[in-house]
């Protein structure tokens, strides 16, 4: 977005560690809270939010950093990481970390699994007792993150529907702030683009090849854009911190809203590390035909095992759903996707 003051004010706490440090120091020394991170969002974060515990993802820049990890000590209280094997837990291991079993299936079991799983962390890092949890308090919470998920969804939308009024990679800074920072915080530096974007009379061209992008955290960005240049508009990803993360709907006021929060998250594919890739098709990919996906467009990654492990399995499932299974890297994007669009031009 071009002279967006919005944009630049998301862009600035990326300039230096320190800035994002500041805002989370600053963030705990004014409402006393307990901040617990992990390389990935994959905790559900209203309930230790109701414990006034929030849950973050570490920042790329830092995640990237291994001698960023011994400061992040100092910052956070605690990392936590899930018991599955995967690429971003490697510099995890060399610092203090709680492991979290990431539950299997999905549905009633799943649920009571995780509600397990979550009962176990807060009494083993925090002493709390999750059956002491103040249901108003959870409406309180659910009600802000439910805020911010509304936020990004509006803000996906309008850049689907007009891809001229955000890059790839501006939408990608918009996600990771929403996972990096509490979601007062995140809202606050969102919401202004939502704004900037609603008065924009920039015009756009109809959509004819519609995909979704699967990939790890996040495509080069300008791929992603190079490949919308070319004619094939993602108006869905399946990525590691892209728009699905923000799918999840709850009604906050409802009196049941600890049930039906575990069950709703039972049901979030979550990663390719983390869920077994056949629940994966059956929870994303075998709804595609009802969104009009023309084509899924597969990332390989030379770092991400997982990911590219699954990509057979999804291809042969989406040619017999007849989507069309499109498999690049970044040496042979253009290639493919110029003679794909050529065919279906034609």
């Amino acid at each position: 977005m071009k002279d967006s003051s919005a944009i630049n004010n998301i862009k600035k706490i990326f300039e230096t560690e320190e800035s994002y440090e500041k805002i989370i120091k600053d963030y705990k020394e004014k409402y006393g809270k307990k901040i617990i991170i992990s390389p990935y969002y994959f905790i559900p974060p209203e309930i230790s939010a109701a414990f006034n515990i929030v849950t973050l993802k570490i920042p790329e820049f830092i995640l990237n950093q291994s001698s960023m990890l011994n400061r992040v000590n100092s910052i956070f209280d605690m990392i936590v990481i899930s018991d599955r094997e995967c690429f971003c837990n490697k510099n995890m291991k060399s610092v203090e970390h709680y492991i979290f079993k990431t539950p299997e299936g999905f549905g009633e079991d799943t649920a009571v699994a995780l509600h397990n799983e979550l009962s176990l962390m807060l009494k083993t890092l925090f002493n709390i007792d999750i059956q002491s949890i103040d249901i108003e308090a959870l409406q309180r919470e659910t009600a802000v993150y439910e805020r911010l998920r509304r936020l990004i969804r509006n803000i996906s939308a309008l850049h689907y529907e007009n891809r001229t009024v955000l890059t790839n990679n501006e939408l990608s800074l918009i996600f990771e702030i929403s996972l990096i920072l509490p979601p007062e915080i995140a809202i606050q530096y969102i919401n202004p683009v939502l704004e900037e974007i609603k008065i924009s009379d920039t015009k756009h061209d109809d959509i004819k090849i519609k995909s979704l992008l699967y990939g790890k955290k996040c495509i080069p960005a300008d791929i992603a854009d190079n490949i919308e240049k070319m004619g094939i508009f993602i108006i869905e990803d399946d990525l590691c911190t892209g728009r699905r993360i923000f799918d999840i709907s709850l009604n906050a006021e409802s009196e049941y809203i600890f049930y039906e929060l575990l069950d709703a998250y039972s049901y979030r594919a979550l990663f390719p590390c983390l869920r077994p890739v056949s629940e994966r098709y059956e929870l994303v990919y075998k709804l595609l035909k009802n969104y009009q996906i023309d084509c899924v467009i597969f990332y390989k990654d030379e770092n991400c095992h997982d990911l590219n492990r699954d990509i057979d399995y999804l291809r042969i499932k989406m040619m017999r759903d007849g989507i069309d299974p499109l498999v690049i890297d970044k040496d042979n994007y253009e290639h493919i996707i110029s003679e794909y669009v050529s065919t279906q031009m034609t």
